[in-house]
This record gives C-alpha cells, sequence and structure tokens, in this order.
C-alpha cells in the first residue's frame, strides 16, 4: 500500500491516496523532525527540544510518548503500520526512497546531476524540471519550530541549488530569453543571491538587451554596498567586464554555462 510523506511544502501523510490526520502542533513537529532524519535514530531529547526548546514542562518525555502512539494509531488504522521504530535512543521514522519526497527529489537532482556530465543536457533539465515539480510551497510551511526551521532552510537551498542548475542548463540549450522573466522573479525574492544575478544578466545578454544586463549589475552592487557594505564577487564584476568589452554574447560564461 503506497505511503507517501510530504515535507516539501505544507507537511501531510498518505495512504493509498488517503490522507492520514497526523495531529496538533506537538505531533506535527515531532513527525517533522523524524521526517527531516528519515531513516535515522531520533533522540528523545532532540524531540523534547523540537516541540518546547529550553524549557520543556516535566512530562515533556511522556508527552512524546503519547504522540508517538497516536501517530502510530493513525497510521495502523490506515494500513501502513511500523512505519514508526522504537530504538534505544528514540525514535525512528522508516521511509524507502519513493515514500518522502524530499528524498525523491534529492534522488532527481542525483540524476540530473550524472546525466549532464554524461553531455545530455535536455534530459538532465527536464530530471530537474520534475525533480523541481514536487515542492508545492516553501519546505514544512507553518511549523514554528527553531530545528524545523533548520531543515527547512536546508531543504530551500538545496531547491535554490536545483533551481540554478536547470536555468544553467536552459542556458546552455540556448533557452535565454525562455529564463529571463523566472529569474527576474528569483532575483526580487533573493536578492543577496549574487549567482542568480549573474545568471540574469547572461540572459538577457544574449538575448540582446545589454542595457538591461548592465542594470541588473548596477542594483545588485548598489544593494550589496548600500545594505553590507561589500563589493559584488568576481563572476559579478568579470561578467559586467566582459559585457562592457562587447565580448561575442555566446562566449561570455557564468559557471560554465556556454550557447548550444
Amino acid at each position: 500500500m503506497p505511503v507517501i510523506f510530504k515535507i516539501l511544502g505544507p507537511p501531510s501523510v498518505s495512504v493509498d491516496g488517503k490522507l492520514v490526520p497526523i495531529g496538533g502542533r506537538r505531533s506535527r513537529i515531532v513527525l517533522a523532525v523524524l521526517a527531516l532524519e528519515a531513516n535515522w535514530a531520533v533522540p528523545v531529547s532532540d524531540l523534547v527540544d523540537a516541540v518546547w526548546g529550553s524549557s520543556p514542562p516535566t512530562s515533556a518525555r511522556t508527552q512524546i510518548r503519547i504522540c508517538i502512539s497516536s501517530m502510530r494509531r493513525n497510521f495502523a488504522a490506515a494500513g501502513a503500520p511500523d512505519l514508526i521504530e522504537t530504538h534505544p535512543q528514540g525514535y525512528r521514522l522508516r521511509l524507502a526512497e519513493d515514500q518522502l519526497d524530499a528524498m525523491i527529489f534529492e534522488a532527481r537532482v542525483r540524476r540530473a546531476r550524472t546525466l549532464s556530465a554524461g553531455g545530455h543536457l535536455e534530459e538532465a533539465a527536464d530530471t530537474l524540471r520534475q525533480a523541481l515539480s514536487l515542492w508545492t510551497g516553501p519546505a514544512l510551511v507553518g511549523l514554528t519550530s527553531p530545528p524545523v526551521e533548520s531543515g527547512a532552510r536546508r531543504l530551500e537551498e538545496a531547491r535554490l541549488r536545483a533551481v540554478e542548475e536547470r536555468v544553467r542548463l536552459d542556458l546552455e540549450l540556448g533557452r535565454h530569453q525562455d529564463v529571463i522573466g523566472e529569474l527576474m522573479q528569483l532575483v526580487a525574492d533573493h536578492p543577496y543571491r549574487e549567482h542568480l544575478h549573474a545568471q540574469l544578466m547572461l540572459g538577457l545578454y544574449r538575448s540582446h538587451r545589454t542595457a538591461e544586463a548592465l542594470e541588473v549589475y548596477r542594483r545588485i552592487r548598489t544593494t550589496l554596498v548600500e545594505e553590507l557594505g561589500i563589493e559584488p564577487g568576481p563572476e559579478l564584476a568579470e561578467l559586467e567586464k566582459s559585457i562592457l568589452l562587447g565580448m561575442e554574447r555566446d562566449q561570455v560564461v557564468v559557471d560554465g554555462a556556454r550557447a548550444s
């Protein structure tokens, strides 16, 4: 019976296509921590910290056990018992790679990198699109707990790296104009991420929009200098220099991207 855990967006669990009740805030945080550490034993003390931070009640460990028991009953009622195992250190969420969206995402990204290294750029880009389609919103959205939020940030960083890799492939495949709109939104959402700005500059320059490409550099430089007190890194600086020198458009690159 297929079991799917989703954490790349609002957390949910389904068995055979039917949602399984997770419970309230405590249970959702406990399950989120177990999912972030899928197939690894998580100490009870870590679960207590995730739920209550530095001020747990004296009954914290008992309440964690109650949460686990409740989730086990719900999983068993849905036809999927034994998902949560008890270990001497704590508890382990036992999942196959195709049962957790984050693990499916990671597997597809690895596959895309292998395809890219082998020169199969079109298939690599499509595989990254499939990986990114698993995201339905910010990871573990709605859960306020420092360990969960830290895990969500790690997942978001992996998502952004995958986006950058997919854009790189699209640039190599000559899809410069196709990525400009997406990149404009990405740089607005991530104003300090220099590589995204470099990719936008490259897409604009290769689309014969030189003035706009230079304006992107001007804006990111102003932001970095005024808000962080630093100059753009060498990738952006060298890209601006190449554009000002009027280098051939298919010879200007970032991160190894070349026109097809």
